[in-house]
């Protein structure tokens, strides 16, 4: 049993429907025969394809997380791509690093030294010239000490293994007036890195 359409309402306040809920009317109204059926079928073809997108969109935002959804779905609709978050305004590009930087330095040291009592004291490792040299927090009075002398062996070590025939290696401390000074080096070939009487 089909039902008619609810009837427009009628008084002195009553305003006549607008097109859109006429044509609405209409379309959704019962009626027999072919064309009937036809009409029926294409809403109820477009109320599915509104569910589909609807669905998509959440699931869309659910698996990407709130920034990125709402250009997976506009893109869903345009065809076009959705923008990465990295080639947005505003988003910085990846830091490069240091061409003067060692990295791979202290994961070495970390192998000669299992107990960490050494390496510890390593605050930077960089490359200066020809030079490599070892910043640490050891302090002035720690000139030609276990640990800086053993720092010194483990760069020429590591140099000599990556293929650099003349390592030169400098292992810095802190002074209080000097910025850094010298506790070991490797200035030759014949250098057992321990620095000398006068520097």
């Amino acid at each position: 049993m089909t039902t008619a359409p609810p009837k427009p309402p009628r008084g002195r306040h009553a305003k006549p429907p607008s097109r859109l809920s006429a044509r609405w009317n209409r379309l959704v109204s019962p009626s027999s025969g072919e064309f009937g059926r036809r009409r029926r079928l294409i809403v109820a073809g477009g109320a599915a394809s509104a569910a589909v997108l609807a669905a998509a969109a959440v699931v869309g935002f659910s698996v990407t997380g709130s920034r990125d959804a709402p250009r997976a779905v506009a893109a869903a609709h345009t065809g076009k791509e959705a923008a990465r978050p990295s080639a947005l305004a505003g988003s910085k590009a990846p830091a490069t690093r240091d061409p003067d930087e060692v990295p791979e330095a202290v994961p070495y040291f970390e192998t000669q030294d299992t107990g960490k009592k050494v390496v510890k004291h390593v605050t930077d490792v960089r490359r200066s010239g020809d030079f490599v040299r070892i910043y640490t927090d050891l302090g002035e009075g720690d000139e030609n000490s276990e640990p800086a002398v053993s720092l010194c062996e483990w760069t020429t070590k590591l140099l000599e293994e990556g293929g650099d025939d003349d390592p030169r290696v400098f292992v810095h401390g802190k002074s209080s007036d000097n910025g850094s000074v010298v506790l070991a080096n490797k200035q030759s070939d014949k250098d057992d890195c321990e620095v000398g009487e006068t520097r």
